[in-house]
Order: structure tokens, then sequence, then C-alpha cells
């Protein structure tokens, strides 16, 4: 009987060691599977295009992965490679769309001589390729909790005002349609003496500016797009600066 007994428990044990190092080996498969997928290699022009989707805010209102959900009066992307060509896709992101001279509405802006014919490429492969999400293309995240300026520092990359006004808000990057060949810096006494209140600066951004022959630079409208807690945090960031 003791026999026996010991028979059987080594029996046990035995099953026990086998079928934990089953259990192990398909936990191992199932974890070397999800790391194989989430490490896939994506198309580089795709993933370009993905990043410059976060880069040039085009996710602030067409929503994440172009699915929609800002704004009425913004489009979801989702459709947009049955419904546009190539040539189409790259046209409305050289030239904008919508009603520049409203600024009750969103206006996409004029993106031409801002962004590269490469750049408007890949946006428009990773458009076709049906938005995929693309690993760390995503928009930085905004701190909170720690005062309207530093929260407002991060929405000025995230909703792209450092494409166009330079980091610090120093300007400098060129305009050649625009009167002055260049897009205005948002510091310096010409700045502060044009824009001296904080409604004149939730204005402007508000509703935008299209100044100059087109095709042109021009600087959407926020509008309906940027909740009013997020557009005083960008006041309060462009008041911190020289």
């Amino acid at each position: 009987m003791v026999l026996l007994s010991l028979g059987l428990a080594c029996a046990a044990a035995a099953a026990g060691f086998f079928i934990g190092r089953d259990t192990k080996h398909a936990k191992t498969l199932t974890v070397n599977a999800v790391v194989a997928q989430t490490s896939a290699p994506v198309d580089p022009h795709v993933a370009a295009g993905a990043h410059a989707f976060v880069q040039f805010a085009c996710a602030q209102c067409h929503g994440e992965q172009g699915k929609g959900g800002v704004s009425p009066d913004v489009p979801a992307l989702t459709n947009a490679k049955r419904e546009l060509t190539s040539s189409q896709l790259s046209s409305i992101i050289q030239h904008g769309l919508g009603e520049s001279a409203n600024p009750t509405k969103p206006y996409m802006p004029v993106w031409n001589g801002l962004i590269s014919n490469t750049q408007i490429d890949d946006l428009v492969s990773y458009i076709h390729a049906g938005l995929p999400r693309v690993p760390t293309a995503s928009p930085p995240t905004v701190p909170s909790r720690q005062g309207a300026a530093v929260e407002g520092a991060t929405l000025y990359v995230v909703y792209g005002c450092v494409n166009c006004h330079g980091p610090n808000g120093l300007g400098g990057v060129p305009n050649p349609q625009s009167e002055d060949k260049t897009i205005p810096p948002l510091t310096g006494q010409d700045f502060r003496k044009e824009f001296n209140t904080d409604a004149k600066i939730l204005d402007v951004i508000k509703s935008g500016s299209v100044i100059g022959k087109p095709p042109i630079v021009s600087m959407p409208h926020w509008g309906g797009i940027i909740p009013d807690e997020r557009l005083n945090a960008l006041v309060a960031y462009l008041k911190t600066l020289k």
C-alpha cells in the first residue's frame, strides 16, 4: 500500500510538471505572438504619413486615425481611400478646404509651401492604407494640474502651432505669397501691441487668418475645434513668451 501511494504521488507530480510546462509553453507562445504582431514592419511611407498626420494636427480635426467625431463640420477620413484619388487628396492638402471667409466654420489650412511633396505623398499613402494605428505616432500627453501655461505649451505642439510659428513663437517660417513673405511670430513688440488683450488673441485663434493670394499658408479656424479651457491655456502660454 505504501509503495502504491508513493507511486501515485510520483505520477501526480510528474503530470503536474508536464502540465505546468505546457501551460508555460502556451503562455510563451501567446506572448511571442503578441510581440511579433506589435513589432511587425510597417510600410515606411505609411508610417511617415501617420507621424505627419499627428505632427500637422490632422488628428485634432479629423479625429484619431481619421475617425471623425471632433466637429460635425469636419468629415471623417475613413472612406477617403474609396472616395478620393491620390491627386485629389494631394490637392486638398495643398490648397485647403472649407469656408475660409466664415470664421464660425472650421477651415482646413492651405499647407502648400509648408509641407513638402514627400510629406504630402506619405500622408496620402497613410490615408489610402486605411489610417492604421502606427506605434509612436501619437500626440504628446497634455499635462494637467500644473498650471494653464504648462498645459498651453504642450497644446502649442498638439495643435501644430509650432509648425508655422516656430518654437517659442519665434516665427521665421517662409510664406512667399504673403505681404511680409513670412509667417508672423507670436512674440515681440509688434505682436504685443496688436494683440494686447486676451480677447484679441482668442479671436485670431478662433477665426484663423487667410491673408494674401492663394496658394498661401493660412491659419485654420480653430473655433468649434479647440475647447474653451484649452484656448485659455494657449493664451496663458503665449503670454509667457518674450
